[in-house]
């Protein structure tokens, strides 16, 4: 039944009309687990789907057509509610020509949980947190600070991607302290140590070492954030490899890069100069950076948290 759905969906897209649809009713039919359907991952929107019976009331965008109602049977990812609102495609000839646009809902679905993310971070304000494109996905890399050896720690999955990353950018932001990071004595460093986390899910199968080393700049700023009390700006991305000096070193795949941050709606990606140019139309913005500082310009808030307390 649902091949002919999409049948449907692609021939009311060339010669139909869109417009959004009030569900006066809805009832899942068929078998599947519905129950693991309403609560799929939000990590993977696209992996689980329901069948469902939607009593509609489609309101044309035209004012000259007047609203009117239609059953369908279409897909849905999540049990959708009397009231909510799906788009839909219809035939302008005939009503009962009309079908769900599941694949539209998806993206909705998608681009609200990323803009939800993005707006925490910025709402909550939580330092030390920074937005990076590895393997074709933007992942948020979290640094956090504690009394210790001067150890830097990253467990799991991280520990073996992005352990060398993690090190450097460590001892580069070390090196440019004394005029990143004023307020640290001298030998903070010495007395603390540093962990690396990717806090939301796990890495994309297939990650490499080589992948994660253009994490190295997000790592960087995170702990620049943590460290001087200015966020990093909500809607940027940053990719780069950086070495112990602070020099930041070209990154494989920059178009991959740049599409990663664009799905999540970043409009920002700092990146090498060493990728420059780059012939990209549309998206996010590049602004390309030779090193740690010039990055930070770009990537920071102007000013600290006014509740921002220096690390002791």
């Amino acid at each position: 039944m649902l091949f002919k759905h999409r049948h449907l969906l692609e021939d009311l897209r060339e010669r139909g009309r869109t417009a959004p649809a009030e569900i006066i009713s809805v009832k899942t039919v068929g078998g599947g687990n519905h129950l693991r359907a309403m609560w799929a991952s939000d990590q993977d929107l696209t992996a689980q789907w329901m069948d469902c019976w939607m009593h509609l009331r489609v309101v044309p965008k035209s004012r000259a057509e007047p609203p009117f109602e239609a059953t369908v049977l279409t897909r849905m990812h999540t049990l959708p509610l009397e009231g909510g609102v799906v788009p839909v495609w219809y035939d302008p000839a005939d009503h009962a020509r009309v079908v769900v646009d599941y694949e539209a809902d998806v993206q909705g679905k998608m681009h609200n949980l990323a803009h939800g993310d993005l707006l925490q971070h910025r709402y909550d304000q939580r330092l030390g947190l920074a937005w990076t494109p590895v393997r074709d996905a933007l992942l948020p890399v979290m640094v956090m600070a504690e009394r210790g050896r001067g150890r830097v720690k990253a467990t799991g999955l991280l520990g073996g991607l992005f352990g060398p990353a993690a090190e450097a950018a460590v001892v580069a932001v070390r090196g440019a302290a004394p005029a990143l990071l004023p307020q640290l004595g001298a030998d903070w460093f010495a007395h603390h140590d540093i962990s690396v986390e990717e806090p939301y899910g796990d890495i994309p199968r297939g990650t490499t070492p080589d992948d994660a080393a253009g994490a190295g700049l997000a790592i960087a700023v995170a702990l620049v954030s943590l460290l001087g009390g200015h966020l990093v700006r909500a809607e940027v991305a940053v990719t780069g490899r950086l070495g112990a000096d602070g020099v930041l070193a070209p990154v494989t795949d920059l178009g991959g890069r740049l599409t990663a941050a664009h799905h999540v709606y970043a409009t920002r990606l700092v990146a090498p100069s060493g990728n420059a140019p780059h012939g990209s139309v549309g998206g996010p913005e590049l602004v390309f950076a030779a090193d740690l500082p010039e990055a930070l310009s770009s990537t920071l808030g102007r000013h600290a948290l006014r509740t921002f307390v220096p690390p002791a």
